[in-house]
């Protein structure tokens, strides 16, 4: 095969006006799309680092609020816990108070029923012994024992001479009522009327009468005054004295 320069040399022009007129009529656009597909990548590649950015942020301000509400939580925990703990202790407080009442409301009623029982006890006990002891003074005693009280009586009736003159009465004639344990001999009844007639500007009116149960002594009544020297009645005064005594 024959070489022809001139062959070459034209295929060597057309390659060189091919290359000219594909860079005037594909190379700029084609590099124009290059240059757009580099910058769509490169801001692909932004848009995905702020993304990527944007999620770390969101994912820490994420971290942060989830530590926040575990750290309120923990805070609404131990709050309610306190809270429980105080209500507690107040229902506990409350329950010791209610239950030291109860006890000293108990306490009380047993200690009212105790003395109750104690008061009823010892007022049994006295009363017992006062009629033992009435029984043994109405065995012992005789008349000697009641004249000897009425002599006595009669020497100190200064106390019922002095009540009777300081009444202020319209009636003119005193009633006195004698309870005896024995018969009273006329004399002394006599001599009684007189000694209170003698202190008074009235009349004086004496009615006797005998009652055993007064073992020895005499009871005089005046107007609303008794005046009891009997041996029951001081019997009875000194149980009542016993009674009244804690």
């Amino acid at each position: 095969m024959k070489f022809n320069i001139w062959t070459l040399l034209f295929q060597i022009i057309n390659f060189v006006i091919l290359l000219y007129i594909l860079r005037r009529i594909l190379y700029k656009p084609i590099r124009e799309i290059i240059e757009k597909r580099r910058g769509l990548i490169a801001k692909t590649v932004e848009d995905a680092e702020k993304t990527k950015k944007e999620a770390l942020e969101l994912k820490e301000k994420n971290k942060k609020e989830l530590n926040k509400v575990k750290e309120l939580q923990s805070q609404m925990l131990e709050q309610t816990r306190e809270e429980a703990l105080k209500d507690r202790n107040k229902l506990l407080g409350e329950a010791e108070k209610d239950a030291v009442k109860i006890i000293e409301k108990e306490k009380a009623l047993f200690d009212a029923e105790k003395r109750r029982v104690e008061a009823e006890l010892k007022n049994k006990t006295i009363e017992i012994a006062s009629v033992f002891v009435s029984n043994l003074l109405g065995d012992i005693s005789d008349e000697e024992l009641h004249k000897a009280i009425l002599r006595k009586f009669m020497k100190e009736n200064g106390k019922i001479i002095s009540d009777i003159s300081k009444i202020k009465e319209t009636v003119e004639t005193l009633n006195i009522d004698i309870v005896t344990a024995y018969p009273l001999p006329m004399d002394d009844i006599k001599l009684f009327q007189e000694t209170i007639e003698s202190h008074i500007a009235k009349k004086v009116n004496i009615n006797t009468t005998v009652d055993k149960a007064l073992i020895a002594g005499v009871r005089v009544k005046a107007y609303d005054m008794i005046y009891d020297s009997s041996l029951a009645g001081q019997l009875n005064a000194l149980a009542s004295g016993l009674k009244e005594t804690t």
